[in-house]
Order: structure tokens, then sequence, then C-alpha cells
């Protein structure tokens, strides 16, 4: 493990210090930032001239007015984006407003009051200007429903603050609605985040920062996958994020992709030969594991080569009783499973055991997802939501708002909508008939 930096900050001998930071650690505390055109000859200057100053971390957050301080929590599973949102957060929020992250947000919110500040980092203009571009979020995660599993000492951290902000799926934007109703008085916003794809609000369903990501990364390895395949004349198990909903996985495998004509010429190369060679099984449409093993069959006699691509959440329909006994027993405190992966042996053992393919390779796509570089469409998204943010807690806006991209807005060319931060949920499905009727799934490589 990389040995952290001291936490020592060097700016400008200036009332507004935060405002001309010149160097510090990084989020991590294992990286040294520097402002940019800014020498380390400079800074020795400076400080031996008294034009810089150094502080201490506990020097600048004793000296921080909490009632012009927000803090704010990106809890539940990384995705590309979510640093995006956050440095034009930072970079667009009124000087004289502090912006404060809570490390691991859940896990960080319900620590003791008095050792809240612990769990603290302080998101000056360099550290925004940092987070630029970054996978992931540096504000690190948890999985913690914060005002279940200790309300008392949630509210204490939370009371002393201006504003509160986030990101999350259904469950963490949903945390953020509850903040919301327990101090009115404040700016609570959020957006989503999800590289499920899964969201609504209000019955809507939303567009969520790290999906697009999500999707492209996933798309190239498939391909890859299958492309290896079909030369060696193979049958491959591939397996998914993919908890609820198999919207993820499906928009990465499918046979006729929505970002067909924007691929690399390889890339629609492989897709265009080997389409016919897939399968695509996700949650939302269960069927038994002998049909499963009967089209693997025919589509390896017919093709040479067949790929299964298994969201995780994917249930044979002949396993349902026994996967909801199993899954009863491993439930987190925002009600998900907590642990989900494993079905793609359950495949392979059908495939083995109704066809006679003895060789049959299993392979597992899933954090690669969560850490990926984002894409330009999540980097503008998530600066586009960051800088709204900024605005309403500018304004002063009491109560709970969400910025919301919703599906058939294009976050390169428009902008996002504010609606209350009331009825988040799931729903986002491949269940919406609307946009995924079951003639576009089958097309598209869905087998049930």
């Amino acid at each position: 493990m990389s040995q952290k930096l001291k936490e020592i900050y060097i700016g400008k001998t200036d009332p507004q210090f935060l405002r001309h930071i010149v160097q510090r650690p990084s989020a991590s505390g294992r990286r040294l930032i520097t402002k940019k055109n800014i020498t380390n000859e400079d800074i020795e200057k400076g400080l031996a001239n008294k034009t810089f100053t150094k502080k201490s971390r506990t020097e600048i957050l004793s000296s921080l007015e909490k009632s012009a301080c927000g803090i704010g929590l990106t809890g539940g599973g990384d995705c590309a984006g979510i640093a995006d949102l956050l440095s034009a957060l930072g970079l667009n929020l009124d000087p004289n407003l502090t912006m404060l992250g809570i490390k691991n947000a859940g896990a960080g919110l319900i620590v003791d009051p008095a050792k809240f500040e612990d769990q603290l980092i302080i998101v000056d203009p360099l550290l925004a200007d940092d987070f630029k571009g970054q996978a992931s979020t540096p504000l690190k995660s948890a999985r913690v429903n914060a005002m279940k599993d200790n309300p008392e000492n949630t509210k204490a951290n939370i009371a002393p603050y201006k504003f509160v902000y986030g990101t999350g799926g259904d469950d963490h934007l949903g945390l953020l609605a509850e903040i919301a109703k327990a101090f009115p008085e404040k700016s609570v916003v959020g957006t989503f985040k999800s590289i499920d794809g899964d969201g609504c609000i209000d019955g809507k369903p939303a567009q969520m920062l790290g999906f697009r990501t999500a999707v492209e990364r996933y798309q190239q390895d498939f391909w890859a996958i299958v492309q290896n395949a079909y030369t060696h004349g193979q049958t491959h198990v591939v397996e998914f994020f993919g908890r609820k909903s198999g919207k993820l996985p499906f928009e990465a495998l499918r046979k006729f992709p929505n970002n067909f004509d924007s691929l690399p010429k390889e890339e629609k190369r492989k897709i265009e030969e080997f389409r016919n060679g897939i399968i695509i099984l996700v949650p939302e449409k269960p069927t038994s594991l002998e049909k499963i093993a009967q089209e693997v069959k025919r589509i390896k006699e017919k093709e040479g080569f067949c790929v299964v691509g298994v969201a995780e959440g994917f249930v044979p329909t002949d396993m349902e009783e026994t996967a909801q006994a199993s899954d009863n027993q491993n439930i987190d405190s925002f009600g998900n499973i907590a642990k989900l992966s494993g079905i793609r042996h359950v495949i392979i053992s059908a495939i083995q055991n109704f066809t006679g393919i003895q060789k049959v390779n299993e392979l597992l796509e899933n954090y690669t997802a969560r850490g990926a570089t984002p894409t330009k469409y999540d980097t503008i998204m998530g600066e586009k939501i960051g800088k709204q943010m900024a605005k309403l807690i500018n304004e002063g806006i009491s109560g709970g708002k969400a910025i919301i991209y919703f599906e058939g807005t294009d976050a390169e060319k428009d902008e996002p909508t504010i609606v209350p931060l009331t009825d988040v949920s799931n729903e986002n499905t491949l269940n919406n008939s609307d946009l995924y009727n079951d003639e576009m799934l089958r097309k598209n490589g869905v087998f049930w």
C-alpha cells in the first residue's frame, strides 16, 4: 500500500485561503497535486517571503463556519462520471461556500459526531479541478443506509451544515430523499448514477450517470470474447453485472446496438459477422435450463461456436424457489441482495448435462465497468449536472431536488431537468414495454 502524504495545504496568505491553495494531497492522500504553472521553487520562495503559508487539515476544518459548508456522499456501486460531477459542483460553487466530501458515504456518515470531521475531505478548487476525468468516485463508497443503520448519528452529523449533495441508485438517491424530509430547511441535491441504468423518478425512466461508459466497456470486451469463440470453434458463458435488471448486459451485447454507426470498423465487423452466435439471458425473461442448453446446441451446430451472455441476477424457471430462499439470507440494509454471482456455473453445467458439449469456458465481466475511464457522454452529463447542483445551492433552494436526464434526452445537447426528490425507484428495466418490446428483445438476442 502506498504511504499517505502528510495533510499539509499550501496557499496564498489570504483570508480566503481555500480559494488559493497551490499544493495539497489528492483525495486519496497518495499523490501530491500542484496548481498549474506553479513550481516547487515558487512555493519555496513564497513560503520564505510569506506570500504563501502552510496549514494543516485540522487547522482548516476548525476555521470553517459549518453553516457555510456542505457535505456530500457518493454511495453504492461506483461508476464513471461521478468525479466530473464533483469537479463541476466544486468549481461552480459560490466562493463563500465550502464543499466537503464524506469518505465512504454512509459508513462515514454514521460515525460518532465527535469523530465526524475525520471522515471529511476538503474540496477546494485545486482538488475539484483534479477530479476532472477521473474514474469512479474520489470520495470512495459503501453500501450503508445511514438513516436506517444509525439515524441519531446521521442526523447529528448533518445538522450543522448548510447543504447536502450526493449521487446514487434508487437506494442512495432514496437516502438523500429521506435526508431532505428530515431537514426541509436545507438544500439537498442529488442525481442518479449506476451502471445498472434502471432508475426511475416519479414513474419516469431516467438516464443514470456511468451507464453509457459501462455499456461501451462491456460491449468491447464481449465482442472480443465472441471473436475468440469463433476462432477456436468454442462455447463460452460470460457472466455480467445485472442484479434485478438485465438492461446493462442487453445494451452492451445486443446484436443491433444503438451506437453501431459510431463504432470503429473492426468492432462493426465482429458484430456483423458473429451476431447470430450469441444468446443473452436476463432476469426479466426467465426460461428453463434445458431450453437454454438446447438453444446453445442448435447455435453451436449451425454457427460452429456459441457465446452466452448472462446477467448475474438471471434465475432459470426451474430454480426460482431455491434462488429465493438463498437470496433472503443475504440482504443488505437497503433490502438488496448483498452478494450475487455464480449463475454462469449453473448454465455451464446445464449445457454439459443436456447437450454433451463438455468444453464450455467460463468468463466473468464485472468490476471493469465500474472503474472504467468515463466516456465523453458521461463526462458531459456529470459536468452539466454538477453545474446545476451548484446553481441550486448558490440560490439557496430548500428541500430535496433531483437533477435528471430522462430517457430520450441527450446530455451532449440538452440541459438536465430539475424535479422534486421523491418517488425514486429502480423500475427502468427491460420490462418497460415502451422502451423494450418482446420483438425487439428477441431480435437482439435475448432468449426465453
